[in-house]
């Protein structure tokens, strides 16, 4: 029993260790290392809007000139830019038809730098400047002109500057394969030092700012490699903070510790390939297209040798009408087939001051991602994909005709109209509103200059409707003399009348029933009740 249990046990043995060793060469046959293939980029060729929004850094002086002053809706809107909007532009020697780019002279918000010496390479560069849009002038009063939105990257504020308007070169775009352990290419050499947005973190899309420029050579539609070494992160302050951990198993004799020496030995990582947009003297302004990994700010750029890749279609100047034939990934654009889009409102009839919900039904027949705008001749539109909310709060009674375009990345686009018929608001019945209320010191019913504050405030309301009254109810807490609480409000009708000039006709004061030092100012339109 004994003896045929030890031969059981050995055989048990023999096969795992049968196994084991088949096991470890087949580890050791697949475990051999292979170079990452070249991989082709996914071609994310830039749109009209991302060319035209990119921004710049330049050591060139800009004019400021001209600058938006105000907009249709100053003072309750103090931003602009939907397609309805009205952007004033004060400026000398404007005319009709003139455009104007809209630049805002930025600066970095945050107090710590991406990399060391983040803040001098800027200002090695130049001024930041964002790039708002572009607008197209229609009215001109004196030095004053009125302009309406063409293109709008982000809102338009007051202080914006506005320079004449130059269509941006478009670049020649190229298929490009990256290569994950590319050698140097033995040409221009910088680093991302800005982002847009100030953003730190990096991806395809991304806008980025380089120290390269005309001054070396640098031009529109140059590729570039984005790099990192491991010397790079192990000399950062945060990417390095893992090299602080032990890296070794505790079962090992005598475990290797890499010196700096050895780590500059290691490969560099292609992180991958932006376009250039635009280029200053001192700066350039790329578009990343593909993205292998997250790229940071700091890290390294070359320009790349890509005579050899095959073009693909380039953006479309902003003057072009109609889409030009040319080869793209897609196919011939003379040949390709637009987006098709449907769109409903819902509901189709609304009273002012109500909304409604345009949804649009959009497909390709080429496949194509599509992106929605959306615009309207009158009310209010905001918009998120395929749906666009109407606000017909301040649009009057009529139809309202919301259109939506249909576009996809070869700037094919369709369009479709949808109707909003708007009928009057039914009269509201006015009612009086608690404007504002005063407090007043213990037994006393002095109007101080808090108090006095409040009732100019009263006091300009009242002005602006004619047809309006005001209560003012006063109280007196229960310690106190009664008479306080008709004294405290016969105290602030004084100040209205005597310091404000209101009618005293147009002023009642009551007393309140709730124990407390106020005098309490409700609000009466014409034609609504007064409070009890």
């Amino acid at each position: 029993m004994r003896k045929s249990g030890l031969i059981l046990l050995l055989a048990i043995v023999a096969v795992g260790w049968g196994q084991t060793t088949a096991t470890a060469q087949t580890q050791g046959t697949q475990a051999q290392p292979q170079k990452a293939a070249p991989r082709p980029t996914v071609g994310n060729t830039p749109t009209l809007a991302e060319l035209y929004c990119s921004g710049f850094i330049t050591t060139d002086k800009v004019p400021q000139n001209h600058f938006v002053a105000a907009g249709w809706n100053s003072f309750e809107q103090t931003r602009y830019g939907a397609a309805h909007d009205y952007v004033y532009i004060h400026g000398r020697d404007m005319k009709v038809g003139d455009r104007f780019s809209i630049l805002r002279h930025v600066k970095d918000p945050n107090n710590y730098e991406s990399y060391r010496g983040q803040k001098a390479a800027i200002r090695d560069a130049g001024d930041a400047y964002f790039e708002m849009g572009y607008v197209r002038v229609v009215d001109v009063q004196k030095e004053t002109a009125a302009a309406v939105p063409e293109l709008a990257c982000l809102d338009f504020v007051v202080g914006d500057i506005a320079v004449p308007f130059v269509e941006h070169q478009p670049p020649v775009f190229r298929s490009v394969t990256l290569d994950r352990f590319a050698a140097p290419s033995g040409k221009a050499q910088g680093r991302i030092i800005m982002a847009k947005d100030f953003d730190t973190l990096l991806g395809s899309k991304s806008v980025v700012y380089i120290n390269l420029g005309s001054d070396k050579g640098i031009k529109v539609g140059d590729y570039l490699r984005a790099t990192r070494t491991y010397s790079y992160s192990y000399h950062d302050r945060e990417a390095s903070l893992g090299r602080l951990a032990s890296a070794n198993e505790d079962t090992q004799a005598a475990p290797v510790k890499m010196s700096v020496g050895d780590i500059s030995s290691l490969p560099r990582r292609t992180l991958g390939d932006m376009i250039v947009l635009q280029v200053a003297r001192r700066s350039a302004t790329a578009l990343v297209l593909t993205s292998l990994e997250d790229i940071h700010v700091g890290d390294a750029v070359e320009v790349m040798d890509v005579s050899a890749a095959p073009e693909i279609k380039p953006v479309l100047p902003v003057s072009a009408t109609e889409p030009t034939a040319t080869t793209t990934p897609g196919g011939d654009l003379a040949t390709a087939a637009p987006p098709r889009i449907t769109c409903t409102a819902s509901p189709a009839t609304v009273r002012a001051g109500e909304h409604s919900t345009i949804s649009c039904d959009a497909t390709s027949p080429d496949n194509r991602p599509l992106n929605i705008t959306f615009v309207a001749n009158g009310g209010r539109l905001s918009s998120s994909r395929n749906q666009a909310t109407l606000d017909t709060t301040d649009a009057g009674s009529g139809p309202i005709a919301v259109r939506a375009t249909a576009f996809d990345d070869r700037q094919l686009s369709s369009s479709a109209v949808t109707t909003v018929n708007v009928e009057s608001a039914t009269p509201s019945v006015p009612t009086a509103q608690k404007l504002s209320e005063l407090e007043f010191k213990p037994n006393s019913a002095y109007v101080d200059n808090r108090s006095k504050a409040i009732l100019d405030d009263v006091a300009l309301k009242l002005q602006q409707d004619p047809g309006s009254s005001a209560v003012l109810s006063g109280t007196a807490e229960e310690k106190e003399p009664s008479r306080l609480a008709t004294q405290r409000a016969e105290n602030a009708k004084t100040y209205l009348t005597k310091s404000k000039g209101i009618d005293p006709q147009r002023l009642q004061t009551k007393t309140g029933a709730e124990p407390s030092r106020k005098v309490e100012i409700v609000t009466v339109p014409a034609g609504a009740a007064a409070p009890k």
